[in-house]
């Protein structure tokens, strides 16, 4: 086997504890070849110094003087790898995940086996439970990514997939170059391994999971939940942006009549459990999707 570089993204914001619990276990790991880079998207204490000094030997530090979104932190992260090129991997990995210590050497040993292979995946386990919550998913026609657990796949050194879960992706620095795959940021946050995704199967490259590459995942650790105020304005708005961006008319008359319905049955049972801030932020979040406004919204969602 052989070790290409591998330069591995974490982005930190107001994740202190959290991305320290992830660079503790990234140490542990057993491939030979790679440099970490902790990009700080302009968190409101001290993070980055502390982190600077407790990981000088081991980081690479860059600071974000504000918050640029999990899309734009992490492209700063990007393009200085894509800058020096010396990197043929880059890796990001969510701040809310601990790795096993073998998770990086079956990741490269799958890219290496086919120069179709964009981008690999891990499979993803809950952090607290350690049941496993990932191993593949479809873009169903709402844009959504629908999870399939299959279990039978995990006897198997890689599989196909639509989807790999934005905890842990790895993508080919050739491609991001040659393709502009870059994450979108006008989505900021939420639906960005969708977008990715989608624009690496249209240039007839493959997505993949490796097998025996595992981590650990605080599902939605630094937005506050699936059902946050945060994570619901986003996936929302951006669905509805992603529909313009990667579907064509009919598809996009498809997606509005599955879409719409579905909404309004989460609203009714939101109303049912009081839950009135979040039809308030479903009502913003079809708003700005359909009046295009793109990036951070400046909208109190709290």
């Amino acid at each position: 086997m052989t070790y290409p570089k591998v330069s591995i993204i974490i982005l930190n914001w107001n994740g202190l504890k959290d991305t320290i619990e992830c660079l503790e276990s990234l140490k542990k790991i057993t491939y030979p070849n790679y440099e970490v880079i902790v990009v700080d998207n302009g968190s409101e204490g001290n993070d980055a110094d502390i982190l600077e000094e407790q990981y000088k030997n081991y980081i690479r530090a860059i600071r974000n003087k504000e918050n640029l979104g999990f899309t734009g932190g992490n492209n700063v992260g990007i393009r200085k790898v894509l800058e020096e090129g010396k990197s043929e991997y880059i890796l990001l990995l969510n701040n809310d995940t601990i790795v096993e210590p073998n998770f990086l050497d079956e990741l490269v040993k799958v890219a290496v086996q086919n120069k179709e292979i964009a981008i690999v995946g891990s499979v993803v386990a809950d952090y607290y439970t350690k049941k496993i919550v990932f191993t593949n998913a479809k873009i169903d026609k709402k844009l959504k990514g629908k999870i399939k657990l299959d279990y039978l796949n995990l006897c198997k050194d890689y599989w196909e997939t639509e989807i790999a879960h934005g905890a842990s992706i790895m993508i080919k620095s050739e491609y991001i170059l040659k393709y502009i795959l870059f994450l979108d940021e006008n989505l900021f946050l939420y639906c960005d391994e969708i977008d990715i995704c989608w624009r690496v199967k249209k240039h007839n490259l493959k997505i993949v999971i490796a097998g025996k590459s595992k981590i650990y995942h605080k599902e939605s650790q630094s937005t506050g939940g699936k059902l946050s105020a945060l994570s619901v304005y986003y996936v929302l708005r951006n669905r509805i942006l992603l529909s313009k961006k990667l579907l064509n008319f009919k598809e996009q008359i498809l997606f509005w009549i599955l879409f719409i319905p579905s909404r309004l049955i989460r609203v009714f049972e939101w109303m049912i459990k009081g839950r009135w801030n979040l039809i308030r932020i479903t009502y913003f979040a079809f708003l700005d999707g359909i009046l295009n406004k793109k990036g951070k919204t400046s909208r109190k969602l709290n």
